[in-house]
């Protein structure tokens, strides 16, 4: 610690430590209990657990060497980096926290996840400008590298020896999980279940009726309802410790306090640290208790009641909407009171942005890039999914019923009713446009997937999934010819268009409604479109193959059978220069098909789907 050691630049006194949360898509989707009760309290719990994971390893590490919390420069999406000394004791203390955790992660989820860390050494002009950029990709290859190596083998390999010995004869396994021991001390809706997953639906219940969360040591006074399994053996987490914050603090065991909650003015606390980890999740309301869409449907008088008696509306509660209310807001009104249309279903929209890695690499001028950019663009982008999103589901009417999942780092994944899902991708196509300033090289993919109310919960994480790698994988619509992968994109209904040309469909969606509400067009006309849409999407293919048989050349008859059936079919109604008009308007059909080919789908479904 001499003026001259200092000075120097050139030793490596730092090292810059990454911790990377492995399998978080595997651990929060955890399925093949033999039960689906309480399912949307777990995925909650789980969701938000993975965010505490990743800042309680963050801190434990800290406090291990002796660092305060600005020592840790990034936070988001289940990793984190930390500027630290670069000294033996600090590499020791690297390792040592690593095996602690994954020790924990071993014990409690069978390998499902786990936490590398990885570092780099570095000097002072290391972080200069236009040299940080490559320290930066040297500690990028690093964590890809750890990636391949998630576990000691030779400490973790091979069989659990314990495992069976855990369990009581008379509990059996747990029948939220399937994978752990159910416990006599744990229960969910009274029913016996393992200490984690009763910890996480712990989590996922509270998360919607509190605000603000305590992390405290193991043997902090706590009276009230906390975690049965502390994270990592250390960390106890209590919601409501409020009259007990001086006495915690004044022994030492209060770790952190924050409120993680996102008002409806936007206000953010100041009184403590704000966290964003809440997201969105709707709530019943008294308009609720009217609403008859809940009687629609081929449900039985005894599920019709059930989901009256369901509602909860006392604010103290705040009781969230089951994924079945949820998708019952699909139905659309009519001019009856007591007639409605449309689909009872769920939309789920998985999205994240594009090529995030390149961007961060080559986002900026090498010249230019520092650390302190860096860490500012990352939580530029993370404010984007953790605080403006779940902040738009809560304050507009329009998407009060779409439920967050997770939002943050750089993705989200939202399940609610599938139309307003479907409406909510545009927003958040064009606000995120508006977000980066209208750069065209920053852009955002998503996937849409549509399924009923009670389908597993899996099984919804995994279609959304797959319609989100044709965004970023696959080819759309309006580019079958070049070859190449597409980003920038959306699928919706199996069909992938950039968001460009889905923005033309949702007007193409507009001017069909109008056309069924004036009778220009029937709800045959629909159908047969959605018929001839096929054969123009299969002679697209064709072209873009460079191949034709005589067997597949049935598609080329499309025009003819559109001509064929807008004049059979519309202006039914009309006569003289009105039906001239209508068959002239609907010839745009033609033109739709020609462009947009089976991507027309899209419109055409929503109505049908809206309409039926």
């Amino acid at each position: 610690m001499t003026a001259e050691a200092i000075k120097d630049y050139e030793p490596k006194k730092f090292l810059l430590i990454n911790g990377d949360f492995y399998g978080i898509q595997d651990f929060i989707f955890a399925e093949g209990g033999s039960t689906g009760k309480a399912a949307a309290k777990l995925l909650r719990g789980r969701s938000f657990y993975i965010s505490l994971i990743s800042e309680l390893a963050s801190d434990m590490l800290c406090r291990e060497l002796d660092l305060t919390v600005t020592s840790i420069i990034l936070n988001a999406a289940g990793k984190f980096t930390i500027l630290a000394h670069n000294t033996d004791k600090t590499k020791k203390a690297v390792k040592t926290i690593e095996d602690k955790i994954n020790d924990w992660l071993i014990k409690n989820f069978f390998g499902q996840a786990s936490m590398g860390f990885s570092t780099v050494a570095a000097s002072c002009n290391d972080f200069v400008k236009g040299r940080f950029a490559t320290l930066w990709e040297k500690l990028s290859k690093e964590t890809d590298k750890n990636k391949c190596s998630k576990f000691d083998l030779s400490k973790h390999g091979g069989c659990v020896e314990t495992y069976l010995d855990s369990f009581d004869k008379e509990l059996g396994v747990c029948p939220f999980c399937a994978k752990r021991p159910a416990d006599n001390n744990a229960h969910i809706q009274d029913i016996p279940s393992c200490r984690v997953c009763r910890d996480h639906e712990y989590i996922g219940k509270h998360l919607v009726k509190e605000n603000r969360i305590a992390i405290t040591t193991i043997d902090a006074d706590i009276d009230r309802e906390k975690l049965l399994e502390p994270i990592f053996g250390s960390y106890q987490i209590s919601f409501k410790v409020s009259g007990k914050l001086n006495q915690l603090s004044k022994d030492d065991t209060l770790l952190k306090y924050w409120d993680i909650g996102i008002s409806e003015t936007g206000e953010i606390a100041k009184d403590i640290t704000a966290k964003f980890f809440n997201g969105y999740v709707p709530k019943y309301e008294n308009e609720d208790l009217n609403d008859d869409r809940y009687f629609l449907g081929r449900k039985s008088e005894n599920k019709k009641l059930e989901m009256i008696d369901q509602i909860r509306t006392d604010k103290d509660e705040g009781i969230p909407k089951t994924f079945a209310h949820i998708a019952v807001k699909a139905l659309n009104f009519t001019e009856k009171p007591d007639k409605f249309k449309g689909i009872e279903a769920l939309g789920i929209l998985k999205a994240d942005v594009d090529n995030l890695g390149l961007l961060f690499a080559c986002g900026m001028r090498q010249e230019r890039l520092t650390l302190s950019r860096l860490a500012t663009m990352s939580r530029q982008m993370n404010n984007y999914f953790s605080i403006f999103l779940p902040h738009k589901l809560k304050t507009d009417d329009q998407f009060k019923n779409i439920y967050t999942v997770f939002a943050g780092g750089d993705d989200l994944f939202l399940i609610g009713a599938w139309n307003r899902i479907i409406e909510f991708s545009d927003f958040m196509n064009q606000s995120f446009n508006k977000y980066v300033c209208e750069n065209k090289h920053i852009t955002i993919s998503a996937g849409v997937a549509l399924h009923k109310p009670n389908t597993p919960v899996l099984t919804l994480a995994e279609t959304a999934e797959h319609a989100l790698s044709l965004s970023k994988d696959g080819k759309s619509s309006h580019s079958r010819e070049s070859g190449n992968p597409e980003r920038n994109s959306i699928t919706v209904f199996g069909e992938t268009v950039k968001w460009d040309n889905f923005a033309e469909l949702q007007g193409i969606k507009e001017t069909l409604s109008k056309w069924i509400d004036t009778e220009t067009i029937n709800n045959a006309m629909l159908f047969r479109l959605n018929e001839l849409l096929e054969m123009a999407k299969q002679e697209k293919d064709i072209i873009s193959s460079g191949q034709v048989h005589i067997e597949d050349m049935e598609c080329l008859k499309w025009r003819s059978r559109l001509k064929y059936s807008i004049i059979r079919n519309i202006g039914k109604n009309l006569k003289g220069e009105a039906k001239e008009a209508a068959l002239n308007e609907a010839m745009k059909m033609a033109e739709w098909l020609e462009i947009h080919g089976g991507a027309l789908k899209i419109p055409l479904w929503q109505i049908i789907y809206n309409r039926r």
